[in-house]
């Protein structure tokens, strides 16, 4: 008797299997699909931003970025991986008919810290987002399409944030979402990184994205020296924002080494196969000019091609040096698009 019934479970079981395998499953949306998009909210007045915000913009680039009537930008949702993740896309209203270059830029921090997405939080320190898409504006202003990702660590999972692993997807399936406008001109995509956004440019360069050239502004390129050296930060044990490398690298007592160093772009500059643009400040309190130091060394031991440019006395995104940075980051990436290279 129990034998007849436990045979009978098995059956049905198998049945139940039989069942579901011949249910229809959902299509995953393809990388790059731009799933829905919604208008920016509107950037606050000058006055409601804290002392940083402030600080940060002159008032009439602020507003001049606040009121503008040229371009749309909009917070998209696109597919990476099978996954839903947010971004930021900055458009001409009327492009007409010329075809558009366009920017890929990565943001930096982890999880919610440096998202670029709107959070609803005042504008100022802790929600950067509105001062990034002021930056953004100046190149859309030069004549860029802009498109970011802000990874998929957010929500139930933000401080898992693998900083560098299987986030790197979505910055590459930016690629065939700024390839559906077809205002966009696919031979003509550029990269920008800021800080840890400078990390993922290296590790997408490094996996093929096509780009014609890159620039980086204030990038980590030696992840375990920098850790090391900015421990307060708790990026290894955790803090309010991660969970902590320690806690999220699989066998990290036995495997740190293996992690950082694919991390770390010194450690693989013979891989970096596009122009890069290293933008740094001599007194980065964030992350010290000897990150892009060691890099500009590795890059000329590799053979590769690269131009290095220190401020003297700036904060870490460059912010006192804006128009000449940005007119050194537009200028290398127009450089690159006419040689063909």
């Amino acid at each position: 008797m129990r034998k007849t019934a436990i045979g009978g479970l098995f059956l049905l079981f198998v049945q139940l299997l039989a069942f579901s395998s011949a249910l229809p499953v959902a299509a995953q949306e393809p990388d790059g699909k731009i799933l829905s998009s919604k208008s920016w909210p509107p950037l606050s007045d000058f006055e409601s931003l804290d002392d940083f915000g402030r600080g940060y913009f002159p008032r009439p680039v602020y507003d001049e970025a606040r009121t503008q009537k040229e371009f749309d930008v909009l917070e998209i949702t696109y597919s990476s991986d099978g996954l839903p993740v947010r971004g930021l896309l900055i458009k001409p209203k009327n492009p007409g008919t010329r075809k558009w270059p366009a920017i890929i830029f990565n943001r930096g921090g982890n999880g919610e810290l440096g998202r670029i997405t709107d959070n609803g939080m005042p504008c100022g320190l802790k929600n950067t987002s509105c001062l990034d898409l002021v930056d953004l504006y100046q190149f859309a202003k030069a004549g860029f399409v802009i498109i970011a990702s802000d990874y998929r660590y957010q929500g139930a999972t933000v401080k898992r944030d693998q900083w560098g692993g299987v986030e790197v997807d979505d910055v590459l399936n930016l690629v065939p979402a700024v390839k559906s406008l077809d205002f966009v001109d696919p031979e003509r995509l550029y990269m920008l990184g800021l800080s840890r956004g400078g990390t993922m440019t290296y590790l997408a360069i490094r996996r093929g994205i096509p780009v014609k050239s890159a620039a980086v502004i204030g990038a980590v390129t030696d992840v375990k020296a920098w850790v090391d050296a900015r421990s307060e930060m708790g990026l290894v044990n955790g803090n309010q924002y991660i969970d902590g490398f320690a806690n999220i690298w699989p066998d990290y007592e036995h495997r740190a080494g293996e992690y950082y160093r694919a991390r770390s772009a010194i450690y693989w500059a013979d891989q970096i196969n596009v122009p890069v643009l290293i933008l740094h400040s001599r007194t980065d309190r964030l992350v010290p000019v000897t990150q892009a130091l060691r890099m500009a060394e590795a890059l000329q031991e590799s053979g590769r091609v690269y131009a290095l440019h220190i401020y003297e006395h700036d904060g870490h995104s460059l912010p006192k040096n804006r128009d000449d940075r940005d007119r050194m980051i537009v200028d290398w990436f127009n450089r690159a698009g006419e040689s063909g290279k």
